[in-house]
């Protein structure tokens, strides 16, 4: 029976191979919410499928070994408890604005050109070749002020 699986694996990799690049490519183009979930499926679909039977072929995939021993994680009292609270004002301030602010100023990019929710996850039409004069400013501005945000923050942390 583990030999039907391994030849199945293979021939799952192989088709693989060739399927997977052509719905990651017709997913990132596509113009339809429907046709964007149907070849990210298949995306999906095809590579945990060929892990799956690679691991009933007896393959080491990795999905089966033993969790490491769980270690002692802090908790967020012990992380950020200790520190000043202009550290953490600043810190907090930092990543708001950071990532309210990206967020905001794409939002209003993808509206201004009419564009989908689902088409800004494209990797292949990136959002900064559309950007005008205005939208370069304001991400540069995003980009120094939270910078000098969080450089403050890690200068308000120090003990002299």
């Amino acid at each position: 029976m583990q030999t039907v699986f391994q030849v199945l694996m293979v021939l799952m990799f192989v088709v693989a191979m060739f399927v997977c690049p052509i719905a990651w490519y017709r997913m990132v183009r596509a113009k339809t919410r429907t046709a964007y979930w149907g070849n990210m499926g298949l995306f999906v679909g095809l590579i945990l499928g060929v892990f799956l039977v690679a691991d009933l072929a007896g393959f080491d995939t990795g999905i089966s070994k033993p969790l490491p021993p769980s270690q002692n994680i802090p908790n967020f009292e012990q992380v950020f408890g200790q520190m000043p609270a202009t550290h953490l004002a600043l810190l907090i301030a930092a990543a708001v604005l950071w990532i309210g602010g990206g967020n905001l100023l794409f939002y209003l990019h993808n509206r201004r050109l009419g564009k989908r929710w689902w088409q800004a996850l494209n990797p292949l039409d990136p959002p900064f070749k559309d950007f005008n004069g205005r939208e370069w400013v304001v991400l540069g501005l995003l980009t120094v002020g939270s910078l000098a945000l969080g450089a403050a923050a890690i200068s308000s942390g120090r003990v002299p």
